[in-house]
């Protein structure tokens, strides 16, 4: 069995819990699989955050463990925008340490596997990044691409970013066969201590072209709401409730005597935040689904019994809607890489 093939298979059957919950934005699916033409965007309703699991096959298709140096290439896929209130209210700074305070705060509504901070030490404004989640043998594809993709966001503030006074940090060696784009002049540091973006601090502190405060305040009242409903929102409770009593699925009526509310007012406040219960409900049968096809040798029969389907077919159909497969493709996918070797 290679190497990629023994960490795709310990990955597979030891998922923390932290990669059911979400944690990376659907934007970033869609754009990741636009760069793989073979496997086609399958994610269903609302812009939101996945939890890690539903980006596995496209991590597969990446060769993310086997290759993690194909994050640089599609961290430099993912343009400003697709970042939220973090890239535009960023442009939209006054001056491009503004812009790395501002992704600081409101990166994790995009993005919440890396906790971060920034700081100023010596000549240097310093974005530096952490994993916020166990990412296994993946860390190192989602920390190239995680840095690039933030480091774009400041490069389309400041054409001086892409020059070789600003500096890429990553705590592993360097890849031997590491290619990087000649659209990226930057310094690529390895072995250093931290995941990070180093700008001069002179380059951080001069008034950005594109500043504009009145448009940036709206930004961040946009970012704002989108963090308070990420973090004390209806549907991070009404979410962690569904996790608690699965595959004991309470009714909307019941979700809403527990969170001491009545079942109309619960309702408006989840399309406030663009969800619904069902929508909540068919996100968390999925997660038990996923989490029991990959670590356990259930049934298909049990396993569409505990996430509250009358009959396997009917659980097939609903799997296959929102996967893009069936449940003993999904399954048969994570073991294949072992089953080869």
């Amino acid at each position: 069995m290679s190497r990629a093939s023994r960490a795709a298979r310990t990955i597979s059957n030891e998922l923390r819990s932290s990669w059911f919950e979400p944690s990376l934005h659907s934007a970033y699916f869609r754009i990741s699989s636009k760069l793989i033409a073979s496997h086609p965007a399958v994610i269903t309703g609302p812009p939101r955050l996945l939890p890690l699991i539903d980006f596995l096959p496209l991590l597969e298709a990446f060769r993310a463990i086997e290759r993690p140096e194909g994050g640089i290439e599609l961290g430099l896929a993912i343009p400003f925008f697709a970042h939220g209130p973090a890239g535009l209210s960023a442009l939209c700074s006054d001056t491009l340490w503004d812009a790395m305070v501002t992704i600081v705060r409101y990166t994790p509504v995009r993005n919440a596997m890396f906790d971060r901070r920034c700081f100023q030490q010596g000549d240097a404004a310093i974005l530096e990044f952490w994993p916020r989640l166990h990412l296994g043998g993946f860390e190192k594809f989602f920390g190239y691409t995680t840095v690039l993709a933030l480091y774009n966001i400041l490069r389309a503030i400041s054409e001086d970013v892409a020059s070789d006074s600003t500096r890429l940090t990553f705590p592993w060696e360097m890849p031997s066969n590491l290619r990087i784009s000649d659209k990226v002049p930057t310094t690529f540091g390895f072995d250093e201590q931290f995941l990070s973006i180093r700008v001069p601090l002179e380059m951080a502190m001069e008034p950005s072209a594109s500043a504009d405060p009145d448009l940036c305040e709206r930004l961040k009242m946009a970012g704002e709401d989108e963090l308070t409903r990420l973090i004390g929102g209806t549907a991070a409770k009404v979410r962690e409730l569904l996790r608690q009593k699965a595959p004991a699925w309470p009714s909307l009526q019941e979700v809403a005597d527990e969170l001491a509310t009545s079942k109309r007012t619960l309702i408006r406040k989840l399309e406030s935040e663009k969800l619904s219960y069902n929508v909540l409900l068919d996100d968390a049968r999925k997660e038990l689904a996923c989490r029991l096809l990959r670590s356990s040798d259930m049934q298909l029969s049990k396993i569409a019994e505990q996430v509250g389907f009358s009959d396997q077919a009917g659980f097939a159909r609903s799997f296959r809607r929102v996967q893009g497969c069936s449940p003993s493709q999904y399954r048969a996918s994570f073991r294949r890489a072992a089953d080869l070797a």
